[in-house]
Protein backbone atom coordinates (compact mmCIF):
# COMPACT_ATOMS: atom_id res chain seq x y z
CA UNK A 1 0.00 0.00 0.00
CA UNK A 2 1.29 3.43 -0.92
CA UNK A 3 0.95 6.57 1.10
CA UNK A 4 -0.81 9.39 -0.74
CA UNK A 5 -2.30 12.86 -0.32
CA UNK A 6 -4.82 14.78 -2.41
CA UNK A 7 -5.23 18.56 -2.44
CA UNK A 8 -8.11 20.25 -4.29
CA UNK A 9 -8.18 23.97 -5.02
CA UNK A 10 -10.48 26.12 -7.13
CA UNK A 11 -8.83 28.90 -9.13
CA UNK A 12 -10.94 31.84 -10.35
CA UNK A 13 -9.42 31.76 -13.81
CA UNK A 14 -9.93 29.90 -17.11
CA UNK A 15 -8.47 26.38 -17.33
CA UNK A 16 -5.93 27.41 -19.99
CA UNK A 17 -4.54 30.15 -17.73
CA UNK A 18 -4.29 27.85 -14.71
CA UNK A 19 -2.69 25.06 -16.75
CA UNK A 20 -0.19 27.49 -18.27
CA UNK A 21 0.74 28.73 -14.80
CA UNK A 22 1.18 25.30 -13.21
CA UNK A 23 3.02 23.81 -16.20
CA UNK A 24 5.97 26.19 -15.70
CA UNK A 25 8.68 25.25 -13.24
CA UNK A 26 9.28 28.91 -12.31
CA UNK A 27 5.73 29.16 -10.90
CA UNK A 28 6.74 26.92 -8.01
CA UNK A 29 9.30 29.50 -6.85
CA UNK A 30 6.41 31.87 -6.12
CA UNK A 31 4.10 29.21 -4.66
CA UNK A 32 6.61 27.50 -2.40
CA UNK A 33 9.09 30.26 -1.47
CA UNK A 34 11.67 30.08 0.01
CA UNK A 35 12.01 26.74 -1.84
CA UNK A 36 13.75 27.34 -5.15
CA UNK A 37 13.00 25.44 -8.35
CA UNK A 38 15.35 25.49 -11.35
CA UNK A 39 14.98 23.70 -14.69
CA UNK A 40 18.21 21.81 -15.40
CA UNK A 41 17.10 19.97 -18.56
CA UNK A 42 14.71 21.22 -21.24
CA UNK A 43 12.09 18.97 -22.80
CA UNK A 44 12.50 18.01 -26.47
CA UNK A 45 9.65 20.44 -27.35
CA UNK A 46 11.14 23.92 -27.93
CA UNK A 47 7.64 25.43 -27.55
CA UNK A 48 7.33 23.99 -24.03
CA UNK A 49 10.77 23.69 -22.36
CA UNK A 50 9.12 22.63 -19.06
CA UNK A 51 7.26 19.77 -20.79
CA UNK A 52 7.77 16.00 -20.96
CA UNK A 53 11.37 15.01 -20.31
CA UNK A 54 12.31 18.26 -18.61
CA UNK A 55 14.01 17.98 -15.23
CA UNK A 56 13.85 20.45 -12.35
CA UNK A 57 15.96 20.67 -9.20
CA UNK A 58 14.55 21.93 -5.93
CA UNK A 59 16.10 23.10 -2.70
CA UNK A 60 17.47 26.14 -0.93
CA UNK A 61 20.29 28.36 -2.16
CA UNK A 62 23.06 26.32 -3.79
CA UNK A 63 21.76 23.07 -2.26
CA UNK A 64 19.07 21.56 -4.48
CA UNK A 65 19.06 17.81 -3.82
CA UNK A 66 15.60 16.99 -5.18
CA UNK A 67 15.15 16.27 -8.89
CA UNK A 68 11.82 15.76 -10.64
CA UNK A 69 11.19 14.72 -14.23
CA UNK A 70 8.00 15.60 -16.12
CA UNK A 71 6.63 12.29 -17.47
CA UNK A 72 3.23 13.38 -18.87
CA UNK A 73 1.76 16.66 -20.03
CA UNK A 74 -1.74 16.75 -21.52
CA UNK A 75 -2.77 20.31 -22.33
CA UNK A 76 -5.43 21.64 -19.92
CA UNK A 77 -5.90 18.14 -18.44
CA UNK A 78 -2.98 16.61 -16.56
CA UNK A 79 0.67 16.95 -15.57
CA UNK A 80 2.61 14.05 -14.04
CA UNK A 81 6.13 13.94 -12.68
CA UNK A 82 8.35 11.60 -10.71
CA UNK A 83 11.22 12.09 -8.30
CA UNK A 84 14.48 10.79 -9.77
CA UNK A 85 17.98 10.01 -8.49
CA UNK A 86 16.96 9.92 -4.81
CA UNK A 87 18.31 6.99 -2.78
CA UNK A 88 15.96 7.74 0.16
CA UNK A 89 12.75 7.32 -1.87
CA UNK A 90 11.21 4.07 -3.10
CA UNK A 91 8.33 5.68 -4.99
CA UNK A 92 7.16 9.22 -5.74
CA UNK A 93 4.55 10.23 -8.29
CA UNK A 94 2.93 13.65 -8.59
CA UNK A 95 -0.23 14.14 -10.64
CA UNK A 96 -2.00 17.46 -11.23
CA UNK A 97 -5.44 17.28 -12.85
CA UNK A 98 -7.38 20.24 -14.25
CA UNK A 99 -11.17 20.41 -14.57
CA UNK A 100 -13.25 23.29 -15.87
CA UNK A 101 -16.10 24.06 -13.45
CA UNK A 102 -17.21 27.13 -15.43
CA UNK A 103 -15.35 29.08 -18.14
CA UNK A 104 -13.78 31.15 -15.33
CA UNK A 105 -13.39 28.60 -12.52
CA UNK A 106 -10.90 25.74 -12.68
CA UNK A 107 -10.62 22.90 -10.17
CA UNK A 108 -7.07 21.65 -9.65
CA UNK A 109 -6.60 18.25 -8.00
CA UNK A 110 -3.02 17.51 -6.93
CA UNK A 111 -2.21 13.95 -5.86
CA UNK A 112 1.12 12.74 -4.56
CA UNK A 113 2.03 9.12 -3.91
CA UNK A 114 5.13 8.77 -1.79
CA UNK A 115 7.00 5.91 -0.16
CA UNK A 116 10.30 6.53 1.61
CA UNK A 117 12.81 3.74 2.17
CA UNK A 118 12.89 4.50 5.92
CA UNK A 119 9.76 3.22 7.69
CA UNK A 120 7.33 5.78 9.16
CA UNK A 121 8.95 8.70 7.34
CA UNK A 122 6.46 8.74 4.44
CA UNK A 123 3.46 9.94 6.47
CA UNK A 124 5.49 12.77 8.04
CA UNK A 125 6.81 13.96 4.68
CA UNK A 126 3.35 13.77 3.09
CA UNK A 127 1.84 15.81 5.93
CA UNK A 128 4.47 18.51 5.37
CA UNK A 129 3.91 18.44 1.60
CA UNK A 130 0.14 18.73 2.03
CA UNK A 131 0.51 21.80 4.25
CA UNK A 132 3.03 23.45 1.89
CA UNK A 133 1.01 22.75 -1.28
CA UNK A 134 -2.26 23.91 0.30
CA UNK A 135 -0.63 27.21 1.30
CA UNK A 136 1.18 27.55 -2.04
CA UNK A 137 -1.98 26.95 -4.07
CA UNK A 138 -3.84 29.53 -1.99
CA UNK A 139 -1.13 32.09 -2.80
CA UNK A 140 -1.26 31.24 -6.52
CA UNK A 141 -5.06 31.33 -6.64
CA UNK A 142 -5.07 34.83 -5.15
CA UNK A 143 -2.40 36.00 -7.57
CA UNK A 144 -4.37 35.04 -10.71
CA UNK A 145 -7.99 35.59 -9.67
CA UNK A 146 -9.86 37.15 -12.60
Amino acid sequence: MRNAITIKKEFNAPISEVFDLLSKHATYNKAFAPLQVVRIKDSADPQRPDGVGSIRRMGFGPIKPLQEEITLLEENQRIEYKLINNPLVKHHLGQIDFKEITPYITLVTYKIEFTAKAPLVSKLILAQLKAAITLGFSKLAKSIAS
